[in-house]
């Protein structure tokens, strides 16, 4: 009986403290204007998610996809084995930024900051205070937001030009601004710079032009060859690199990593997976509307809604994230709901955006206050998070890239250019060691790349386990050239992780020997 008292007082106590949380919250949400709060909002996220960043990698090294970007930004140009945003904004950020972790995930969070910044526009121009504050808490809570942000790549890359191509789209489709227009062609275009994916967003913006109300106005005006127009211009460059390219890295990356030769079966399999993947991601913000118990009349509205403007955002939302599943069966490729990153832009004016759904500042109160939860946890829970990436991944060589590369430093002399070795280690030296070149593993019967070494110095780099390249590494080792074994071991809070041993061969310029 007691047991039973004392729980039911406990359960007593949790709802009174957390309900004069979220009434302290109201009240805070009823003193300020909607742009006020999304902006403390969005300095919370910034705060937090930087922290979480950077406290939960603090027992491994950058990522080397942020490695590859720096490759690509040794030079300027118009296409790389993947379009060139991400290396033109690994290019301007670093150049004012060091290269160290922590200004790398400062570019992780920025982006996804930039990205809520247009999506709040976006959101403006269709919901009220309350709506467009929930949907912005309801973004928060997706993981490709926040968890799963912390690096430089296409999927970031291309999340702010998709958000800014929908938002001038949509403005351009009911206003008929001339200026939208541009920007709405223009950022498509650069949103395709980022990842091949925004294929999907310019296809559905064709496809949505020709349906709903007000399309005979749409065509009748110069507004959608503007757009074209403006998307030509921008995508040209790129067009013509990718045309005449002569090493043909993008064209192979797509045939032996993009392409697949599936069964239609598989292949259905996979886009039913995807679907069901990309659903997944969104299940929080799928439970704020059932909180809000919407009617069967309000289900119906958000399903197709009556208002010709929402159709266009319904469609637009829709279609880029359907179309990847459909072209899939006709042309099998690798598919995951992980690169719909820029699909969910649009998520709040299809939830929220029926005017027969009912929002009131006390549920904007909840769902800043469970967004807030969730960024705290994680907070707390970072340490413990990077316990695990420091425990649980023995072999993992992310965990000695800045390592290995200050002992090639010491070791090197700035004649030295060149660095080979193993794949899983050489890949991610480049962010850490940017006077370097990365190849491939020479062949003793390599002449030009004997040349290269001759003329540029190499530092080859293998793993204990690799054989093949340390077998490599002697047989190109000259009696003038330095090899050395050394063993790193990563420390977190006192704790140390697994050690990992490496071979590193050093070979000078215009020493380097065959055989």
């Amino acid at each position: 009986m007691s047991v039973a008292i004392s729980g039911v007082l406990g359960r007593l106590f949790e709802i009174l403290w957390i309900g004069k949380h979220v009434r302290a919250a109201e009240r805070f949400v009823r003193r300020h204007s909607a742009n006020a709060l999304f902006y403390m909002a969005l300095a919370t996220y910034i705060v937090l998610w930087m922290l979480y960043f950077n406290i939960s990698n603090a027992s491994v090294d950058i990522h080397f996809d942020l490695s590859e970007a720096s490759v690509w930004a040794e030079k300027f140009a118009f296409g790389y084995k993947h379009p060139p945003m991400t290396a033109w904004v690994f290019i301007l950020w670093f150049s004012v930024f060091p290269r160290a972790d922590w200004a790398a995930y400062l570019l992780a969070v920025t982006t996804i900051a930039v990205t809520f910044m247009i999506i709040w526009r976006l959101l403006r121009d269709y919901l009220d205070t309350e709506r467009a504050l929930v949907g912005i808490a309801a973004l928060m809570l997706i993981p490709l937001f926040t968890f799963q942000a912390s690096r430089l790549n296409a999927n970031t890359v291309i999340m702010p030009f998709w958000a800014a191509a929908l938002l001038f789209y949509l403005r351009a489709r009911r206003n008929l601004g001339i200026v939208d227009a541009i920007l709405a062609g223009a950022f498509a275009s650069l949103a395709f710079l980022g990842k091949y994916w925004a294929i999907y967003l310019i296809a559905g913006m064709m496809i949505a032009s020709f349906i709903g109300s007000g399309t005979r106005r749409f065509w009748r005006s110069p507004v959608p060859y503007l757009m074209a127009a403006s998307a030509a211009i921008v995508v040209a460059p790129h067009l013509y690199w990718f045309a005449t390219e002569r090493s043909h890295d993008t064209r192979e990356f797509m045939a032996a990593s993009v392409m697949t030769n599936d069964p239609l079966g598989t292949a259905l399999i996979r886009s039913i997976s995807y679907l069901g993947g990309a659903a997944a991601y969104i299940v929080v913000p799928l439970m704020f509307l059932a909180v809000l118990r919407p009617t069967r009349a309000a289900l119906a509205d958000i399903l197709w809604p009556a208002d010709r403007d929402r159709q266009q955002a319904h469609l637009l939302f829709l279609l880029p994230l359907v179309l990847p599943a459909l072209a899939n069966l006709a042309f099998p490729h690798r598919l995951t709901a992980l690169w719909t990153f820029p699909n969910w832009a649009l998520l709040p004016v299809v939830l929220f955006g029926s005017p027969l759904i009912t929002v009131h500042p006390v549920a904007v109160a909840r769902a800043g206050l469970v967004a807030l939860a969730v960024s705290l946890a994680a907070v707390m829970a970072s340490p413990y998070v990077a316990y695990l990436r420091l425990k649980s991944n023995p072999g993992a060589h992310e965990a000695h890239f800045r390592q290995v590369a200050d002992e090639v430093a010491r070791l090197s002399t700035p004649s030295v250019q060149l660095i080979a070795g193993t794949r899983e280690i050489v890949q991610g030296l480049p962010f850490y060691l940017p006077q370097f070149h990365p190849i491939e593993l020479p062949s003793r019967t390599d002449a030009a790349a004997s040349a290269a070494i001759t003329a540029k110095g190499l530092v080859i780099i293998c793993s204990s386990t690799d054989e093949p390249c340390r077998s490599a590494s002697t047989a190109i080792m000259g009696p003038a050239n330095r090899s050395t074994d050394v063993t790193f071991t990563r420390r977190f809070l006192g704790i140390e992780g697994p050690p990992d041993s490496y071979h590193i061969t050093v070979i000078a310029a215009t020493a380097a020997k065959t055989r």
